[in-house]
């Protein structure tokens, strides 16, 4: 998983939690329990949410195993990564929105990042609307496309398995099934995407117009010195 705090990835060791059984105890194959434990890289705490087979251990201390799915609880919506100011607000807003749902619904995030990243296409590259695929082909033919957003693009076909999930393709907003890792995937892709987009495109620019203000303080400078040393001194007066 990967730390709300740090926005790394971790292995989270969860102290011992009872667990509690989905209906009777004695019966009962699934359960639930609530887990804390600390960051190991930035020691900040986390709460988590578990679900699992269930099994009944010594004293009363049931337990989990394995453990099937879990979420995050606390820090309740807490962003994983801070999206540039350089990105639009409008896009922004969408990623982080994707983001905060992904530990709840994957299926959920997916659909709204798999919107967004057709809007990128379609408003920022002008690419013609179509399907999602075409559209991501249509982005990695044109020239001047770094080669790891075009793999990445690549990757977000394939992981997401357009051709047995069509509505992937062509209602990119609809909530069905995906494969493990496929929505964090498009998250990643998505801020790799903002970064050229977005992020790096106007730095440069912030970066080219501070140059040329020092270049023309400079030549400012070295044409004032000039005119002083051509200038001649005035003559003696008797």
């Amino acid at each position: 998983m990967r730390c709300p705090y740090c926005t790394k990835e971790i292995h989270f060791e969860a102290t011992k939690a009872s667990a509690y059984p989905h209906g009777e105890r004695s019966t009962a194959t699934r359960g639930f329990d609530i887990a804390h434990g600390f960051c190991p890289s930035c020691s900040n705490l986390l709460v988590l949410v578990r679900d699992g087979k269930f099994h009944t251990g010594f004293a009363d201390l049931d337990y989990l195993d394995p453990v099937k799915k879990e979420e995050v609880v606390y820090p309740k919506g807490a962003s994983a990564r801070e999206i540039p100011d350089e990105v639009p607000p409008e896009y922004r807003e969408q990623f982080e929105e994707a983001e905060t749902v992904l530990p709840m619904s994957p299926k959920a995030s997916a659909a709204l990042s798999r919107r967004l990243l057709q809007a990128v296409l379609r408003e920022h590259f002008k690419i013609k609307p179509s399907t999602l695929a075409k559209e991501i082909a249509a982005f990695i033919e044109t020239k001047g496309s770094p080669s790891y957003i075009v793999e990445a693009l690549d990757a977000v076909r394939k992981i997401g398995n357009f051709a047995a999930h069509p509505l992937k393709n062509t209602n990119t907003g609809t909530v069905v099934d995906v494969d493990p890792g496929e929505a964090e995937w498009l998250l990643e892709t998505i801020e790799s995407l903002f970064d050229f987009a977005f992020v790096q495109p106007l730095r440069l620019t912030k970066r080219r117009q501070t140059l040329d203000k020092k270049m023309s303080s400079m030549k400012k400078s070295q044409g004032e010195t000039h005119e002083e040393k051509s200038t001649p001194p005035p003559a003696d007066q008797d």
